[in-house]
């Protein structure tokens, strides 16, 4: 029985450490006042004007990093 435990953490583990290095190479948004997708003015607090903004920005970012930049 412990070598299920063993091995269930040790995946958990190691989904951990994947998960946190691929935080680390993500940059990190500042909010700057505007929408970082379609540059709309927006509360200093925030990142994106809405949710569906959010989504596109994701998206393209996620394309991006498809194509290799």
């Amino acid at each position: 029985m412990s070598d299920i435990a063993d091995r269930a953490g040790w995946r958990i583990e190691k989904d951990v450490q994947n998960a946190r290095a691929h935080v680390s190479k993500q940059a990190l948004l500042e909010s700057d006042g505007r929408c970082h997708f379609c540059d709309e003015l927006i509360a200093h607090a925030l990142l994106f004007c809405n949710v569906d903004c959010r989504n596109d920005y994701d998206k393209e970012q996620a394309a991006l990093r498809r194509a290799g930049y």
